[in-house]
C-alpha cells in the first residue's frame, strides 16, 4: 500500500486504516509498517485512529526495503504505508498481500 501524506488529512487516513486493518477481526493491535518518511504523520494517525476505533496502532519504522524482506518472510504487518509505489506492487504480483488491496 502506498499513501502519499500530503492528499489525505490524517484522519481521513486513520479511518482508511481502520477500514482495511480492522475488517472482520476487529484486532485490540493493528500492526502498521511504516517508511521512515513518514513517521511524523503516522503519529497525528494514531492518535486519531485511536480516539476514533478504540483499537491501537502499533508502527514499526523503517526503510521501505527492509519492510519488502519482513513481509517477504512472514512479519505481521496489517498495512505497509511504503515510500514507493513499486514495492508494494511487488509484493502484490508475488501473492503477498491481499490481492487488490493495494492503493
Amino acid at each position: 500500500m502506498t499513501i502519499r501524506a500530503s492528499r489525505l488529512a490524517p484522519t481521513a487516513l486513520a479511518t482508511l486504516i481502520a477500514a482495511c486493518a480492522l475488517g472482520p477481526a476487529h484486532a485490540d493491535e493493528v500492526q502498521v509498517a511504516v517508511a521512515a518518511n513518514f513517521t511524523a504523520p503516522i503519529q497525528a494517525i494514531a492518535a486519531d485512529f485511536e480516539k476514533d476505533t478504540g483499537h491501537t496502532l502499533v508502527a514499526a519504522y523503517g526503510a521501505t526495503g527492509q519492510f519488502y524482506t519482513q513481509i517477504k518472510n512472514g512479519a505481521p504487518f496489517e498495512v505497509f504505508l511504503s515510500a514507493d509505489d513499486t514495492t508494494p506492487q511487488k509484493l502484490e504480483s508475488e501473492g503477498d498481500t491481499v490481492k487488490g488491496s493495494r492503493f
